[in-house]
């Protein structure tokens, strides 16, 4: 129970995220007034509002206030008077005055004009209103009568949305779900809202199969996907809930129920005839999602049958021979996996595979055998193998075995030899080889990288000038870098027990680059470790 209670505060989370993702943009539209509306103001009413929306979009509320309520005084019989109202009433939330906003703007566009888009979305702007002054009550009425009565309609979506953030903080799962409900199945789906309801009908989707509503859970998801992505999205979104499910003795019988409708529900998406390649690629590729929803519902004898069958149906090739490798990797038959990779009809990739699972288990020796083996039977692509080698020497630190390599390969691919030799430098650098790594650092063009590598092995030589001198000619050479940089000279001076000239260059960054993160480091760290308090502006503080 406890797994499920997590999953589904994380499911909640996530939706929120999406949600308030574009909700800013949203209420922008809900508040702009069409091109349509425009057009029927006569000259004088366009000039007054367009004064009016530039205070508006510069966020001068008070100004823009003033000149929606002048708009208001002059032309109150026109059609833009709702629209007038309706952000004078925004511009009230911005001034911090909700409750005029809601008293005497909001409610008062739905008092006189009823039947307006206006009315809608101010009945919107008060639950949102109310809730965002903490009358969590009062927004929740107000704004499921938005969303029940407008579904259609923006104003409708958003209001789901702010009841999908207030049934998130009060944990409120029923309130959670007939949202995405109403979002899955109810709400306007356009450019604008087509994201936060695709969202919850995945959302909502995972929620159903946590409860084993198989048939439910298909259905609203096939409010945004099918055919092939309806059934590849069943069998993602029922993963985790079945997984828990079959963690927990008491739902185990729920975890099986749901398991064998998701498996039904697969079979009857295969095609009627398997005459072409795409009918053979959906049918096989269905074989493998119902193997998913077996992994998942923990019958491995099932499994092995599956596999079995898309051998006799559809051939062995290197997709079937990779899920089950896959299937034995997972359960820890790293051997068996090897075995499948091993007869690819595409050796290279099936090599490749066998080293990496050679290199996760430690296996050095195998691990290179088995790129020799790639040299041996790939050589257009030498260097790729060969860096691979490396990279293996490196990770089980057999720092000679990795250099040696880097240097054949500056020899031989001359195109990229300042790749080779930075990764020549760097494995110098891994070793504790300082002066080797300054060496190859200084040969390479990458600057200010090398620069500030070579800096860095400097330091652990204790040669404090040479280092310093480094990263001022990063200071000199990138502005970019140059904060970084200066902070740098600080902690080394401080290393090298130079405290007079660590503290002036700490208080140097924090003089030239106030604005920067780096000064606000050598800020914090001169208050924490000198007790020395700066403006960030090299100022002292009184």
């Amino acid at each position: 129970m406890v797994g499920r209670t997590k999953e589904r505060l994380i499911l909640i989370a996530l939706l929120c995220f999406a949600f308030a993702h574009t909700c800013t943009a949203q209420t922008t539209y809900l508040h702009q007034m069409s091109l349509d509306r425009w057009a029927k103001l006569r000259e004088v009413e366009r000039h007054q509002m367009k004064v009016a929306e530039k205070y508006f979009q510069d966020r001068n509320w008070s100004v823009a206030a003033d000149e929606y309520d002048k708009y208001l005084t002059l032309y109150e019989a026109s059609d833009a008077a709702s629209h007038a109202l309706l952000k004078w009433s925004i511009c009230q939330v911005e001034m911090r005055r909700q409750n005029t906003a809601i008293n005497d703007g909001f409610r008062s566009v739905v008092d006189y004009w009823p039947d307006s888009d206006d009315a809608i979305a101010a009945s919107y702007y008060v639950g949102k209103t109310l809730k965002d002054i903490g009358q969590t009550q009062k927004a929740k009425s107000a704004l499921n009568e938005v969303a029940t009565d407008h579904a259609k309609h923006l104003a409708g979506v958003l209001a789901m949305v702010a009841l999908a953030d207030i049934a998130t903080i009060e944990k409120d799962e029923d309130l959670k779900e007939k949202i995405l409900r109403q979002l899955t199945f109810d709400a306007l789906r356009d450019k604008l809202t087509r994201r936060q309801c695709e969202t919850a009908s995945l959302q909502l989707a995972s929620i159903l199969f946590s409860k084993a509503a198989t048939a439910e859970g298909i259905k609203a998801l096939n409010t945004t996907y099918q055919n092939e992505r309806l059934a590849s999205e069943v069998v993602s979104q029922s993963r985790s809930p079945l997984q828990t499910l079959m963690n927990d003795n008491e739902s185990k019988s729920k975890a099986n129920a749901l398991a064998n409708e998701l498996i039904g529900f697969l079979r009857a998406q295969e095609p009627k005839t398997t005459t072409n390649d795409e009918d053979i690629s959906y049918a096989k590729n269905l074989c493998f999602l119902v193997i998913d929803v077996l992994r998942s519902a923990r019958r491995p004898a099932e499994v092995e049958k599956e596999f079995s069958s898309v051998a006799k149906r559809f051939g062995t090739d290197d997709q079937l021979l990779k899920q089950i490798a896959n299937w034995h990797a997972a359960n820890g038959d790293s051997g068996k996996a090897r075995q499948a990779y091993g007869k690819f009809k595409d050796q290279i990739a099936g090599l490749q595979l066998i080293a990496t699972s050679y290199r996760q288990e430690k296996n050095l020796a195998q691990t290179t055998q088995t790129y020799n083996r790639l040299l041996a039977i790939d050589p257009d692509n030498q260097a790729q193998w060969k860096a691979e080698s490396a990279g293996a020497y490196r990770e089980f630190k057999k720092y000679n075995d990795a250099i040696a390599l880097y240097q054949q390969l500056g020899q031989e691919d001359a195109a990229n030899a300042d790749r080779w030799l930075w990764e020549t430098a760097m494995t110098h650098k891994e070793a504790g080889n300082w002066k080797e790594a300054i060496g190859f650092f200084r040969q390479s063009e990458r600057f200010p990288e090398s620069y500030w590598e070579m800096a860095s092995c400097h330091r652990q030589l204790k040669q404090t000038n040479e280092a310093v001198t480094l990263y001022n000619q990063i200071a000199g050479g990138d502005k970019n870098r140059a904060p970084a940089a200066m902070l740098q000279i600080g902690y080394t001076q401080e290393e090298a027990k130079s405290s007079d000239k660590a503290i002036t260059a700490f208080k140097k960054v924090c003089r030239l680059f106030p604005k920067d993160q780096h000064a606000s480091r050598a800020h914090a760290h001169l208050q924490s470790k000198y007790k020395i308090t700066v403006t960030l502006g090299g100022a002292k503080q009184d």
